[in-house]
């Protein structure tokens, strides 16, 4: 993981060879990293700070929406030392399975929606990969006041 990413009040690590996307919008920066194959990793920050348990069961009804066979399981996990409303997804495309990953944080700032995903043959390399990515994830200085 020789790349940083520094902007928008966070700081990640990713792998240099992988490609890293920035979309702003009034309210939203949306941050894309993808691997050299399908799998992504994508970081929305909404400025106006909604309900981590609604950015994520939003995330969710998208899926619900676009797959019908599809498995959804909750779990628990913490991005940026903070508490995450967390769901792993398992679903068909192209008759292929895939895995995603789901969670969803509030910061003084933003509320932050952190989702991977990939086809299970490509996420068993990836999804470790995202998962250090995760735990590089961290609040610039100005980000750091006590926890939520």
């Amino acid at each position: 993981m020789a790349a940083r990413y520094a902007d928008h009040g966070v700081t990640l690590l990713y792998p240099s060879r992988w490609t890293l996307t920035e979309q702003a919008e009034p309210g939203q920066v949306t941050i894309t990293i993808s691997s050299p194959g399908t799998s992504f990793l994508t970081l929305c920050l909404f400025q106006d700070r909604p309900a981590p348990a609604d950015v994520a069961e939003a995330a969710l009804e998208a899926f619900r929406d676009e797959y019908t066979e599809i498995d959804i399981y909750p779990t628990s996990g913490r991005v940026c030392r903070r508490r995450a409303v967390a769901w792993d997804v398992e679903f068909f495309c192209l008759e292929l399975t895939n895995s995603a990953r789901i969670r969803a944080f509030r910061t003084p700032r933003f509320t932050g929606l952190l989702l991977f995903q990939g086809t299970d043959s490509e996420f068993e390399t990836t999804g470790p990969i995202f998962e250090k990515i995760t735990r590089s994830l961290r609040l610039t200085p100005a980000e750091e006041p006590p926890q939520e």
